[in-house]
């Protein structure tokens, strides 16, 4: 499922430096886990600019807009926690064409929600830092 929802990404053409994966996607396009969706952090611009796209539906998140279609949901804020959403995009890594939010902030992120799937995404993403062999100060 993954791949599929990669490609939709790529279909959308968005410009390069304006968004980023962020959510489930980073540990997916590693082949640590499946994502059923694909979580964007976009520029303001571009969100701005996607409102009045045809077939994005504009939603609430947690008090945030949030645009989705198609298994595509994308955000010009992040949350919780305070996010440089233009600094993620910058230092998105970038895999299979596509730019992907550092996985050591996926992490960060993981560890502030705290969820059940968070707790076992946090494992993950450590055991597979040590399989790295990524020091802490590298994440």
């Amino acid at each position: 499922m993954s791949w599929e929802l990669f490609e939709k990404v790529k279909e959308l053409g968005l410009p390069s430096g304006s968004y980023a994966i962020f959510g489930s996607g980073p540990m997916a396009v590693r082949g640590l886990r499946e994502c059923r969706d694909i979580d964007l952090v976009v520029t303001d611009e571009l969100f701005e600019e996607y409102k009045s796209a045809s077939g994005w539906e504009l939603k609430d998140a947690g008090g945030k807009e949030m645009l989705a279609k198609d298994g595509i949901e994308m955000a010009a804020d992040w949350g919780p926690g305070e996010w440089d959403v233009e600094q993620l995009i910058e230092d998105a890594d970038i895999i299979e064409n596509l730019p992907f939010v550092r996985l050591a902030e996926v992490l960060r992120w993981k560890k502030l929600l705290k969820r059940e799937k968070d707790l076992k995404d946090i494992e993950i993403i450590e055991d597979y830092f040590k399989k790295q062999g990524v020091a802490k100060s590298e994440k």
